[in-house]
């Protein structure tokens, strides 16, 4: 999750230049208020680029490696990691705190409910969501991508095991467009992010047997901020 100035790249907003063009990295001379720091295929910076697009927020990704910490995100702190949102002179670090941040900077296209009610479920939401599913993808990439050798065995089981946690997803999913009320909402982000990553390190994907939850995935998927952004070289 850390990168080096030599290897840290920049690319247009994507509101205004749909193609993700990259070029060295250097000194930064750049109109868009906002940048977002963050490594390729990382979950968590899937959920700040989908919240950005979703609220139609103009935005540069500068993408990084995880070698080590472009000098900028040095600056910030041990903890600006992937993703780390630049808005002018403030400087947010963790996901969910980017999250917080967007929705209470810029509420005009909100992704909470609007009663206390329904933005307390949707935060129990994201919390079940990386309890039950996203401790297990953190497994899975502790062993797929940073263990010498794989533990073939225990990278079975762990994907069983997360595969057995999506029943109660899918079951909330009966009758259901979102997972909070009937508006896209950060409990649908949050989950959804952890598919992509899951498919990308393991080619898992949502069983057919849970059909509602296969139906919300295509849903959102089908939705344009919901791409998972890459560098183009």
């Amino acid at each position: 999750m850390r990168s080096t100035s030599r290897t840290a790249k920049k690319a247009p907003s994507l509101l205004k230049n749909q193609a993700i063009q990259l070029i060295p990295f250097g000194p930064r001379v750049t109109s868009f208020a906002m940048q977002l720091y963050l490594l390729h295929r990382c979950p968590f910076g899937h959920r700040a680029s989908i919240a950005l697009l979703e609220k139609q927020l103009p935005f540069e990704p500068i993408f990084f490696s995880r070698a080590q910490r472009p000098p900028e995100l040095e600056a910030v702190g041990p903890y600006a990691k992937s993703p780390t949102l630049f808005d002018g002179d403030v400087q947010v670090w963790d996901s969910q705190i980017v999250l917080e941040y967007l929705e209470d900077r810029y509420p005009e296209r909100p992704l909470m409910p609007r009663d206390g009610a329904g933005r307390a479920e949707a935060r129990m939401l994201e919390a079940r969501a990386d309890k039950e599913l996203g401790s297990k993808l953190d497994v899975l990439v502790a062993e797929t991508l940073f263990k010498p050798k794989r533990d073939e065995a225990k990278i079975a089981e762990v994907i069983s095991e997360l595969l057995a946690a999506l029943k109660d997803w899918d079951h909330h999913l009966e009758g259901r467009t979102f997972l909070v009320g009937d508006a896209l909402s950060l409990a649908d982000v949050t989950l959804y992010s952890i598919f992509p990553s899951l498919h990308g390190l393991t080619g898992t994907e949502i069983p057919s047997q849970r059909p509602h939850l296969r139906a919300w995935h295509e849903r959102m998927t089908a939705r344009p901020s919901s791409r998972l952004l890459a560098p183009q070289s």
